[in-house]
């Protein structure tokens, strides 16, 4: 029998369950749906609050942009405090969102993941564990943000110091102070996105799952190198020919008309993202089988717990 494979194994496992790249990208794609009419209504409610006088409305029928300019800087006056209230609620609502989406989502695959790589003196018997994964999952969210903020900071400082008199220290913020905190936000997101793997397998807390992935970093650590670079690779071939199917419709706007155009453009980026969201699951699933990489089974023949075995019959 050959070696054991994590990377190998990562896709078994989809091509041996095909409920889980449904279930994935069914609980993503909820998410963005509903995130998007959140902005959108958010959108249209700011828009209603504010007051068009028939002047300004007048002004903006003209078309002219020295007029329109100052019909618009009069009809959202006063509006920045408003605009970014509403804004602030609608990230927070949208983070809480995303943490329960994710909680519950994350939870049903990586149940069946477990079981699937899990050995028969193993406990049969698997918990939900919502909990301390939507702990994990409001963390991760909220560092991201964090992360962002941070890096979006040192950019607009960075760039105010290159336009003043500071033009070393600008560029050191632009690339050392923005580098430096997307990568923090990068590693810690990574640790608290693999965590939840051990609150399914070991039923541990969102603190223990953390330090349990800090020690699975520490023994693996070539080895979830490879599985990285490995996925790295796949996301960026898969992204630069996506990119060249999305922009190849643009050759055919005089002959079926932009608005095709753009639906064929939707479509390949519907594409784009399903693969996306596909490969993140393997790498997941190359994870769980790493992490059990001191008593494996091969995915030719999986251990599923019984209580598991009902799902077979929705493949």
């Amino acid at each position: 029998m050959a070696a054991p494979s994590p990377f190998r194994d990562g896709f078994a496992a989809l091509v041996h369950e095909p409920l889980l790249p449904a279930a994935e990208l069914t609980w993503r794609w909820c998410f963005g749906l509903a995130a998007w009419i959140l902005g959108i209504a958010s959108m249209g409610m700011f828009l209603d609050s504010l007051t068009v006088s028939p002047v300004d409305a007048f002004v903006l029928r003209t078309f002219q942009p020295q007029f329109v300019d100052g019909a618009l800087r009069h009809i959202f006056r006063g509006s920045l405090t408003r605009f970014l209230l509403m804004q602030a609620v609608l990230i927070a609502g949208v983070t809480l969102l995303w943490s329960l989406a994710a909680t519950v989502g994350r939870a049903a695959t990586l149940r069946r993941l477990v079981a699937m790589f899990s050995s028969d003196d193993e406990p049969q018997s698997l918990e939900w564990r919502f909990a301390p994964i939507f702990v994990l999952q409001l963390l991760r969210a909220m560092w991201s943000l964090i992360a962002l903020a941070v890096a979006a900071a040192m950019f607009v400082y960075g760039v105010a110091l290159a336009e003043g008199q500071h033009p070393l220290r600008g560029a050191f913020l632009l690339s050392a102070g923005s580098g430096f905190a997307l990568f923090a936000g990068a590693v810690l997101n990574w640790f608290l996105g693999v965590a939840p793997i051990f609150c399914v397998r070991d039923r541990a807390s969102a603190m223990e799952a953390v330090m349990q992935t800090v020690d699975f970093a520490g023994r693996h650590a070539g080895r979830l190198f490879l599985l990285a670079a490995g996925f790295f690779v796949l996301r960026l071939g898969w992204a630069g020919m996506m990119c060249l199917a999305f922009l190849s419709p643009l050759n055919f706007v005089s002959g079926i008309g932009a608005g095709w155009v753009m639906c064929l453009m939707t479509g390949v980026a519907l594409v784009y993202f399903s693969g996306a969201d596909t490969l993140y699951l393997a790498r997941l699933a190359a994870y769980v089988a790493l992490s059990h990489d001191e008593g494996y089974t091969p995915m030719s023949e999986p251990a599923i717990p019984a209580e598991i075995l009902p799902l077979e019959g929705l493949a």
